[in-house]
């Protein structure tokens, strides 16, 4: 089999691939685009502010936004002075 024909059988190999696994997730694909077009058309939920979160609800909050942003708090949190 010569390079060209290699290449015309892979990819024709691929393309029936992709398709068969295009077939397999059809299902979950139109139930993920009938839910985000229902997401569309919902309110926001209200804003929280921090006033309203209780002390445990806040740490948990910087907790996250650390995780998010990269802020390292293990030299806070092991008493290690900066």
């Amino acid at each position: 089999m010569d390079v060209s024909a290699y290449l015309v059988n892979a990819a024709t190999r691929q393309m029936a691939d992709a398709e068969a696994i295009e077939a397999q997730f059809a299902n979950v694909d139109a139930m993920i685009a009938s839910a985000e077009s229902e997401a569309a058309m919902l309110e926001p939920p209200p804003e929280t502010t921090s006033d309203e979160l209780t002390e445990e609800e806040r740490r948990d909050v910087q907790a996250a936004m650390g995780l998010v942003y990269g802020v390292d708090n293990s030299a806070a949190s092991s008493g290690d002075a900066a």
